[in-house]
């Protein structure tokens, strides 16, 4: 009894640390909105990373999601790694799409196998064992 409640303990503690990846716990405001969207605009041309952040906290907090597909489609085109491709499979979560993500969280497996940190490839892993059993 004392292994399955530490089981679920530690199942629980993990599923909801793939979820809480933002760092500002407060929920978007339009003012919050407006400096994500200059953050955007001031990017370098380059630079994949600020896209890629940029969607995955619209999509974290139910934000514009067409825009956030725009972003993390031009990070990807940019620069397509297993970051990139973890936050497009988080829009297609968020979007219903199933599937899809369970498709994109193996790609992005593939693509970070050899250099990803520990912690990003446990997160990418956590969501596909998550999301491969709802399909």
């Amino acid at each position: 009894m004392k292994t399955i409640f530490l089981t679920l303990t530690l199942l629980i503690s993990s599923f909801v640390s793939v979820f809480a990846n933002t760092s500002d716990l407060e929920a978007p405001n339009d003012e919050k909105s407006a400096m994500l969207m200059k953050k955007v605009q001031k990017a370098e041309k380059n630079d994949w990373v600020t896209l890629k952040d940029a969607a995955l906290f619209t999509i974290n907090w139910n934000g514009d999601l067409e825009i956030a597909k725009q972003w993390i489609d031009k990070a990807i085109k940019i620069d397509k790694n297993a970051l990139t491709l973890e936050v497009l499979g988080d829009y297609y979560i968020r979007t219903g799409n199933v599937e899809k993500a369970t498709e994109t969280y193996f790609n992005a497996l593939e693509e970070g196998v050899t250099n990803l940190g520990k912690e990003d490839m446990e997160r990418i892993q956590r969501k596909v064992l998550v999301y491969a059993r709802m399909k």
